[in-house]
């Protein structure tokens, strides 16, 4: 018949029998259902300070049973006190800590060493001993004379106080041994059930409404059947099941039941245990499930319990899962979720396992739900019934469409956060239907892709500037699918992400006119650059850097990974000084970053097949050669600034221009040549103001023409200023000009005003500032 006793138990007799070392044959062993060692090392201190205050410290509950002709006490409840416990029994000295030293003590042992009593010094002392008896393990029957000697040499006390320093810290150790025996006697009240064997999980499930919850894995090991078990065959599952008691049995207990090589032999196993060392198997074995692999070996991953469930039901059923577990063939089951996870891994490997990713091999870019509503969703379009050793025949109709798909979502869902939210219930909305099995339309890529963007170009960074998330890889590593060849990916080389505008140069510009921040770390600012082409770069951008620009092809630079122009990064060079010209610094900067992601869409789009129609292409380019007559073809279609200027120029010159370069151009004849170079309008109190660069690097394309000239676009097409490059040259000992770290003219500074009756002027700042009129060149 059923019943419970009370007896009273010593720590020191709870501590023997935990290590079965008891005096009367007695041992406490621990059920397979109980969890893991789950206090911190703060709530065992706590524990153990309440034993050492005289605290109460609540009861145990053993179950008493007959086991190798040894009264056996099964730990129902108590766990972490026992251990904690056990732990205080066998060292001690593991729980001193310098602030059981008194301060009185402290002070005697200055008066011994002939200091005066200051409390700076406690400290010194304290150290000395703690150190000593931590590396005793005991207070009982100790050596004095090192630790004392230690204390007298820190206080160049020489060897005559060391006598009576024994003496005090013997007697102080003394003290502590007798505390120890006291509490070693200290009685815990145990409460003995003698019932029903069977009934011991639900009872653990009940008491542990205190202390510690359970997590809900945890009460699964609790309440499901522990003596219904199958036959795996993988044994690194049961390697893992192993590993989970065998963390107990390194620690002196025993587990109830357990038989370590009987399990490994037979490979007999609960639900619970099977689905514990599944969920460690996996996230092993396939790094897209990588989730949690740290985890010790005693502790619940739950993957594999929300992995099993979302394939066998259509809800949250994980309560009862052990069910489901008991009426199929495990082995073929397992066989065929693996089937599962590997058609996922594979379909997105093109995204996971980019080669940019080089320096974050096992970077997880996805949430756990999201990976196993794909793996559960792919699972059930395989098999139907119970019958998992066959593929369903509709399969082989469906596999590379849901493929195409499972790629697409893969990429929208992270850039969405479509999985930020809600938890298993969304797995199994997915499933109903197959959402896998509908294209994404066009709108849906176009608000996700738009939206992430303006979202991104809200940040304010100055100092600190966010590293790269999980959305930026995932959309690099889709725009460089088609730009990285095969030998890209199979060759040795490393990738990193750039930001194409530097961040500390964007910094000093921030800086220099004290703005507030600009989205430095926005998607329309990185790139993938091999390692060796970005360390080469230093701080400066492409451009800039006549050192980098000297090692690497710029044209494949551009074509290959940054995707920009020499003129996309010119308002880099221009100077930003004043608060107000901040404002100039942002409308450049987030001019930059809309072409730039116009163009990344594009090629994100390409690389996934994604049909991206509502979006006309940003930018028609002019043809090779610009007619005079063409200015309202195509009127549909936008046309970029600097194309407008020379589709202009062509007009009011009356000839067609040849293009050569990519700002450079010659007419027909080949006698006069032009470089084209824009800026936008910004304001100096009531004028408007131009900047511009002038560099005679694009001059070398046009060398053999009689006359050249600059093309400056102020604002619009209807405003160019053509400057004969010889005027140019007149006036550089007048101009501002910006250097290489050699010390090199990198450019000079050309500075256009225009008043408000329309007059152009040009800024000449050397010696003495001073304007001269440029109207005669204004077309």
């Amino acid at each position: 018949m059923a019943g419970c006793t009370c007896e009273n138990w010593s720590l020191q007799d709870l501590s023997n029998a935990l290590r079965d070392m008891h005096k009367d044959n007695k041992r406490i062993v621990v059920p397979m259902f109980q969890r893991g060692k789950r206090w911190k090392r703060s709530q065992e201190e706590k524990f153990i300070d309440s034993l050492i205050k005289g605290y109460p410290v609540g009861t145990m509950l053993f179950y008493e049973t007959y086991e190798d002709n040894k009264r056996t006490y099964i730990l129902v409840d108590g766990l972490q006190r026992g251990n904690s416990i056990k732990k205080y029994m066998m060292n001690p000295t593991a729980f001193f800590y310098d602030d059981n030293i008194s301060d009185k003590f402290c002070a005697n042992v200055l008066e011994l060493v002939h200091r005066q009593d200051d409390k700076m010094l406690y400290s010194k002392i304290r150290s000395i001993l703690t150190i000593f008896i931590k590396e005793q393990k005991t207070f009982k029957n100790l050596q004095y004379f090192s630790v004392a000697k230690q204390i007298a040499d820190e206080f160049s006390a020489g060897f005559e106080p060391i006598e009576e320093l024994i003496e005090i810290i013997k007697t102080f150790f003394e003290e502590r041994q007798d505390l120890y025996d006291k509490i070693a006697n200290t009685i815990i009240p145990v409460i003995v059930y003698t019932g029903d064997e069977d009934n011991l999980p639900e009872i653990f499930d009940r008491i542990n409404s205190q202390g510690t919850p359970l997590d809900q894995y945890e009460v699964y090991a609790a309440a499901w059947p522990i003596k219904q078990k199958f036959v795996v065959k993988n044994a690194a599952i049961v390697e893992h099941i192993i590993k989970k008691y065998d963390t107990f049995e390194q620690d002196d207990f025993k587990i109830h039941g357990y038989n370590r090589e009987e399990m490994r032999t037979e490979k007999k196993v609960t639900a619970f245990e099977y689905l514990f060392g599944l969920g460690k198997y996996l996230v092993e074995k396939y790094d897209i499930l990588a989730f949690n692999r740290n985890l010790p070996e005693d502790t619940v991953n739950p993957l594999a319990f929300e992995l099993v469930n979302a394939c066998l039901n259509d809800t949250d059923r994980i309560k009862t899962l052990h069910r489901n577990l008991t009426v199929l063939d495990i082995n073929a089951f397992e066989n065929a979720l693996y089937k599962a996870i590997e058609f996922v891994r594979d379909s997105i490997l093109i995204i996971t396992k980019f080669k940019g990713n080089s320096r974050n091999a096992n970077k997880i870019f996805h949430s756990k739900y999201q990976i196993l509503s794909m793996i559960s969703t792919t699972f059930k379009e395989m098999y139907s019934g119970t019958d998992y050793s066959v593929i369903v025949d509709t399969w082989n109709e469906r596999k590379q469409n849901i493929a195409k798909n499972l790629v697409q979502y893969y990429v929208y869902d992270i850039i969405t956060n479509y999985w930020g939210e809600g938890g298993t219930h969304k797995i199994h909305s997915a499933a109903k239907p197959n959402r896998y099995r509908i294209e994404i339309s066009s709108r849906a890529w176009r608000a996700a892709l738009d939206g992430f963007f303006e979202k991104s170009m809200l940040r304010a960074e100055r100092k600190s500037i966010a590293n790269p998330r999980s959305e930026e890889y995932v959309i690099l590593n889709c725009i460089y699918l088609k730009t990285f060849t095969a030998m890209d990916q199979l060759s040795m080389d490393r990738f990193d992400i750039e930001h194409i505008a530097p961040k500390e140069q964007m910094r000093k510009l921030i800086e220099a006119c004290n703005g507030e921040g600009l989205p430095i770390s926005s998607i329309a600012n990185l790139c993938y650059l091999p390692e060796y082409v970005n360390r080469s770069k230093g701080a400066k951008n492409f451009y800039q850097d006549k050192k980098y620009l000297h090692y690497i092809d710029l044209a494949e630079v551009e074509r290959k990974y940054s995707f920009t122009e020499s003129d996309d990064l010119e308002w880099m060079d221009m100077p930003y000084e004043k608060p107000e010209d901040f404002s100039v610094l942002k409308e450049y900067y987030t001019d930059y970053c809309t072409k730039r992601f116009d163009k990344l869409k594009h090629l994100f789009c390409e690389s996934l097949g994604i049909n991206y129609e509502e979006i006309e292409p940003e930018t028609e380019l002019v043809q090779e050669v610009v007619g005079f007559r063409r200015s309202n073809e195509n009127p549909r279609k936008q046309v970029r600034f600097a194309d407008k200027c020379i589709i202009r120029l062509a007009e009011r010159l009356g000839t067609d221009l040849i293009r050569i370069g990519r700002r450079s151009y010659k007419s027909k004849d080949g006698k006069c040549g032009y470089v084209i170079t824009t800026s936008k309008m910004y304001t100096q109190g009531s004028k408007e103001k131009y900047w511009f660069a002038y560099r005679r690097k694009p001059l070398d394309e046009l060398k053999d023409c009689e006359k050249r000239y600059i093309v400056y676009g102020c604002r619009d097409e209807q405003t160019l200023v053509v400057l004969p490059v010889s005027k140019i040259e007149e006036q550089l000992e007048h101009l501002s000009t910006s250097r290489d770290e050699d010390g090199t003219i990198s450019h000079w500074h050309i500075v256009f005003f225009k008043d408000s009756s329309g007059r152009m002027t040009w800024m000449l700042p050397k010696p003495k500032i001073k304007e001269i009129e440029i109207n005669e060149y204004v077309n």
